[in-house]
């Protein structure tokens, strides 16, 4: 890993430190990804973690129908990784996909495991990392139990109206649980009166 990107985790990272970046970047890899290329795909047993430096990465699943069902999306300086394949060691049931060109820190979660053995400050960035991902996953739940697909499309706007702009309808529509025609007329609607 390179002085550049040593220093945008610094930068980057909550709480992390020059000697924890020093333990990691033997095992930290940079990857680039085109638009629209899948690096996690369904039926592997991922066990990597990433931290996105630049793009966006769509969580998806397929159905057998052929029909993509959006799970979520991540965004820049926020980690990610298999769920399946770290908290139960078993192989992905989602495609991860990058929208426009992404960069990404990849590391295996065995190599984050034993570093946070050296590290107390790992150890947390850990735990944190963990508790971010599930905070998401609960997040997406609890937003399709209490709100309508307007309101999910109002909270994303409020949250992420920079990453909504260069994601495609079609997947946003997914995400909402909606048609691309039903996203359509909720943006007639909000954006009628400006």
């Amino acid at each position: 890993m390179d002085e550049a990107s040593k220093e945008f985790l610094l930068q980057s990272v909550p709480g992390i430190t020059k000697e924890d970046i020093e333990i990691l970047a033997p095992y930290t890899t940079v990857r680039k990804f085109k638009s629209g290329e899948t690096y996690i795909k369904s039926g592997e047993n991922n066990r990597k973690v990433y931290f996105i430096k630049s793009g966006i990465v769509r969580v998806y699943h397929l159905e057998d129908s052929g029909t993509e069902k959006t799970i979520l999306f991540h965004n820049k300086k926020s980690f990610f990784g298999n769920y399946d394949g770290i908290i139960y060691n078993q192989p992905s049931r989602y495609f991860y996909q990058s929208i426009g060109e992404t960069e990404l820190f990849e590391l295996t979660y065995d190599a984050v495991h034993l570093a946070s053995q050296k590290s107390l400050t790992i150890n947390n960035l850990r735990a944190n990392m963990f508790l971010a991902m599930i905070g998401i996953l609960l997040q997406n739940i609890e937003d399709f139990v209490l709100l309508n697909p307007e309101e999910r499309y109002q909270k994303h706007l409020e949250e992420n109206a920079k990453v909504l702009q260069k994601v495609p309808s079609k997947y946003i529509a997914s995400l909402l649980g909606i048609t691309p025609v039903s996203l359509s007329r909720i943006k007639k609607r909000l954006f009628k009166g400006n």
